[in-house]
């Protein structure tokens, strides 16, 4: 059936209108608040590129590029294969700072850490974060482990190594004193923290796949820092949609984007 032109700009507005309400929280997650982002987009080479423009590029050791959650991204092969970002301060996160670390898996393997800063080998500078596995399973743990010493531990319920896609988010809120895990955006368990600790804020790399000498098995995507604790109506719109269309400053682009993942996944 035809549609004139002026019928087809007047549907495309009322589609604008529908989104804009049926997705508040394109407005409510501040790029600014994003302070490190590496999507896996690139689909070649050895560095992995910081898109939050705080220049925290990583290097690549041995992951090979494959398709993502959310356009490409990296496959470890669970024995030597990890990303490498250098310590900087956007990496790390200072006493009384609430923070969200995220990332999309999809593997059978979840040996060490997902993610984290301050323990890719014996050294385990303190504070650290990770996002962390014991072994004994594949549950994922916010641990987070103050200068004192002191460790605070948020486990997760749900075994993630059966090879589908799976959304993990770590949070602090410093304003609660809690740190929780979150799993494909329900969470799963929540501990009091040492919100005046900082983590992170050591000369150790930040690092993905790696944790001591034990290696993540599979893909990651769409791994990102965020310097608030997010909300649950945030935590599920990333797991959704990505934490790119939440990084478009302009409203107009989240809405294009959105729109342009709605059309894809019909």
């Amino acid at each position: 059936m035809y549609l004139s032109k002026s019928v087809r700009i007047g549907f495309v507005g009322l589609v604008g209108i529908f989104l804009l309400i049926a997705l508040p929280s394109l407005a409510k997650i501040d790029p600014d608040s994003i302070t490190g982002m590496w999507l896996f987009n690139e689909g070649k080479g050895n560095t992995a590129t910081d898109g939050s423009g705080n220049g925290n590029d990583g290097e690549i050791h041995g992951a090979k590029w494959v398709d993502g959650k959310f356009g490409k991204a990296l496959e470890f092969n669970g024995a030597d294969n990890w990303v490498e970002v250098p310590h900087s301060d956007t990496v790390g996160f200072k006493g009384g700072v609430s923070f969200t670390i995220i990332c999309h898996f999809k593997g059978t393997r979840v040996a060490g850490a997902l993610v984290g800063k301050n323990y890719e080998d014996t050294s385990q500078a303190l504070p650290w974060y990770l996002l962390w596995n014991g072994g004994a399973d594949n549950k994922v743990t916010l641990y987070l482990r103050d200068g004192a010493s002191t460790s605070f531990r948020a486990d997760g319920t749900t075994e993630i190594g059966d090879d589908k896609w799976h959304f993990v988010v770590g949070r602090a809120d410093a304003d609660a004193g809690k740190a929780s895990i979150w799993i494909d955006g329900e969470m799963e368990a929540e501990t009091d923290f040492n919100e005046d600790g900082g983590y992170g804020t050591g000369e150790g790399v930040f690092h993905v796949g790696r944790h001591y000498d034990r290696y993540t098995e599979g893909i990651i995507d769409d791994v990102a820092l965020f310097n608030v604790a997010l909300e649950e109506e945030d935590i599920k719109f990333l797991m959704e949609n990505g934490v790119e269309t939440a990084a478009a400053v302009e409203p107009v682009n989240k809405l294009t984007t959105t729109w342009g993942r709605i059309k894809n996944s019909r």
